[in-house]
């Protein structure tokens, strides 16, 4: 439902009639479907696998200390998020981070000497016994997974995270170097939305060659090269502008769709569409 209702919206007012009519049929279904068996609309990933909210941080006014909501009693000088069900904590008297579960129990204690840790996520978590740098990956046993010893790092998301060493690139969750890290930054534009960090959910993202951009997918292979002024994923296609401001569209092969001939993005997403209608079959 959702995924329809955005594809309305990026028609931006094309063919009214047919998008009057999906509305019509999007407003039926919400109804019939509402005091049945379906739950609330529109359900998060959460409720729909009956995952619990977990408990929030918050900072007592009277010690200055943090604990967590209805879980953990303020005892910290610092207290990140919950995430994977774990948090990282740090006590008054320690300058190292500590693991936690949702009941306040020591998962892993401050004796490793991290000066610094990132949430977990997809089991694994970026550490570093030096503030400057030094990153590298643990699992929840605090076994070491990716030595890598990176300049910085990003959480896991779909078995992919960025990592720097002088440049960014990414890799695997076996330290395997999908992208080599000579990117100034991978931040996607997206028509519906965004920018986002990183990849999108069909594996694609946008990189900073150094003022030029181009497209990689989560094989490292360059999709579009990078040599265009701006890009924008699309859908079904790649938005791209000159350094002149003029912009046009690739197809998903990374060859011209529109030529770079307008000066709004809107223009260029009529063309598409139109492109799209001349090719969709008549239901």
């Amino acid at each position: 439902m959702n995924h329809f209702e955005t594809s309305l919206d990026l028609r931006k007012g094309a063919d009214p009639e047919l998008v009057e009519r999906i509305e019509a049929a999007l407003d039926t279904i919400t109804r019939r479907t509402k005091g049945g068996d379906w739950g609330p609309y529109p359900r998060t990933a959460d409720e729909i696998l009956g995952r619990t909210e977990p408990p929030r941080p918050i900072r007592d006014e009277r010690s200055g200390l943090w604990g967590y909501v209805g879980a953990v009693p303020p005892r910290y000088a610092q207290a990140q998020p919950f995430a994977d069900g774990l948090a990282w904590v740090r006590r008054p008297e320690s300058a190292a981070w500590e693991l936690i579960d949702r009941s306040g129990e020591t998962v892993i204690d401050a004796s490793t000497g991290y000066l610094a840790a990132e949430r977990f996520a997809e089991g694994l978590a970026w550490v570093s016994r030096d503030e400057a740098g030094g990153w590298y990956a643990i699992d929840r046993q605090n076994r070491l997974i990716i030595p890598g010893g990176f300049d910085d790092a990003k959480a896991f998301h779909h078995g992919l995270a960025l990592v720097k060493r002088g440049g960014w690139g990414v890799i695997d969750r076996h330290g395997r170097l999908l992208v080599q890290p000579r990117y100034r930054s991978f931040v996607t534009p997206l028509v519906s939305g965004g920018p986002i960090e990183g990849f999108t959910d069909e594996g694609l993202a946008v990189v900073d060659a150094g003022e030029i951009f181009g497209v990689v997918d989560r094989a490292g292979q360059l999709v579009v090269p990078a040599e265009h002024a701006a890009i924008v994923i699309h859908p079904s296609a790649f938005l791209v502008a000159d350094r002149f401001g003029l912009w046009g569209a690739l197809d998903r092969n990374g060859e011209p769709l529109v030529e770079r001939k307008y000066r709004e993005q809107a223009e260029v997403l009529e063309q598409i569409d139109r492109l799209l209608a001349d090719e969709r079959p008549v239901l």
